[in-house]
This record gives structure tokens, C-alpha cells and sequence, in this order.
């Protein structure tokens, strides 16, 4: 714990100063010793949500420090993929149904999904992630081409909530989607009951409770 504090003191220094290729190589030395769960949940998501406590009394500098860092945190999250399927390997659960990942319409705020995405192939599952700013038009589509019997939909903003109730809305009611709807994110931190009011079968809000999930239903 005292080396992961020492890495993230670090990591933060050089997110601080924009410093990107620093930051990637600390946390390549993270991943190597730590593995892709611990650098996603206690360096990664950490790292980017400090911003807001940095900057967040100034909007217009926030805006754009915001998104350097999250550039910097997404290149390391698309380098991991390697660490995801060998971990993948060492749990060994094997499911052979679909799940997407995606961001409801006007959710910009896709890293957490990116990360959900990976933490669920960790978990065994057939994953694909779709991205931010998911149109529902959209979704059917992917639904109707994939047939997935999971849908994650991961919120950040708490004002797109009812855009992601729109989504499983249309899903349910229109494309007579019976699969299950997997909820997560940042939005549902303050009220984690408000999944099931917008039409959600399950919340998972971190690896641990993505592999419990995984677990049963692999039975």
C-alpha cells in the first residue's frame, strides 16, 4: 500500500503538469506490479476525478485541464489491453454471451465505461464497448446485430440519467430488448437506488462486484 501511495503521489505529479509521457511510464510501472484492477481503480479513476478538486472553482480552466488529462489516462487504459487478457486468463471464467458497454446520449464521460469494459472481459465476458454519447437509434442497432444478453450503460453526469432511462425505455418498449441492463458510473454515487427507477436490472460499481456478478451467472 505504501509503494501504490508513492506511485499515485507521483502519477498525480505528472498529471499536474501535463506531463504525458511520464505519466504513461508510471503507470506502465503500476501495471506491471500491480496489475490492470488496482491501476484502474486506486491511480487511473483517481487521478482523473482530482481534477475537479484542482480546478473545478475555475470552469474554463477546468474544461481544458480536463481533457488533457483525459487524454493521457485513455492512452494508457487502450495500452493495457494486453494485462486485461492475460488476467482474463488467470481467473479463467469463460462466458459466451455479449455484453456492450456504452455511454447513454450526451454522456461525454466515457473512460469509466472503457474501464468497465475491460474489468468485464477480466470477468469472462464477450465485451464490446461502443463509447460515449450513445444515441438510442444506435444502441438498437448494435443490439439487434449482436443480440448481447448484457447491456452496461455507465452514467457520469447525473442530468443524463434520464437519458439513459430514454435508452432502456426504447430498449424495453419498442425493441422488445429481454436481456439485462447493467447500470454504473459517478451519477449514481448520491442514489444508488435511482437504477432501478430508471429501469435497471443490476449496479455494479466496481471490479469486485463485476467478477461476484460474473460468478453467478456462470452457474
Amino acid at each position: 500500500m505504501r509503494l501504490l501511495n508513492k506511485y499515485y503521489a507521483d502519477f498525480i505529479k505528472y498529471l499536474g503538469e501535463e506531463n504525458k509521457e511520464e505519466a504513461f511510464r508510471c503507470a506502465m510501472q503500476i501495471l506491471k506490479e500491480t496489475g490492470v484492477v488496482k491501476l484502474y481503480e486506486e491511480i487511473l479513476a483517481p487521478g482523473l476525478n482530482s481534477v475537479i478538486d484542482e480546478f473545478g472553482a475555475d470552469s474554463k480552466e477546468l474544461i481544458w485541464r480536463e481533457h488533457v488529462r483525459s487524454g493521457i489516462i485513455k492512452t494508457i487504459v487502450e495500452n493495457s489491453y494486453s494485462f486485461v487478457l492475460d488476467e482474463r486468463e488467470k481467473i479463467g471464467i469463460k462466458h459466451n454471451e455479449n455484453i456492450i458497454v456504452l455511454c447513454p446520449k450526451f454522456e461525454e464521460h466515457e473512460i469509466g465505461a472503457r474501464m468497465a469494459a475491460d474489468f468485464f472481459t477480466i470477468a469472462g465476458f464477450k465485451t464490446t464497448h461502443i463509447g460515449a454519447n450513445t444515441p438510442e437509434d444506435t444502441l438498437s442497432l448494435a443490439v439487434e446485430k449482436l443480440q448481447p444478453k448484457y447491456i452496461s450503460i455507465s452514467v457520469t453526469n447525473y442530468y443524463n440519467l434520464i437519458e439513459a432511462k430514454r435508452a432502456i425505455d426504447k430498449l424495453r418498449q419498442k425493441d422488445n430488448y429481454s436481456g439485462k441492463i447493467i447500470l454504473g458510473g459517478h451519477a449514481f454515487s448520491s442514489d444508488p437506488q435511482v437504477y432501478k427507477r430508471i429501469g435497471g436490472d443490476y449496479l455494479l460499481s466496481n471490479f469486485n462486484e463485476i467478477l461476484k456478478f460474473s460468478k453467478e451467472v456462470n452457474l
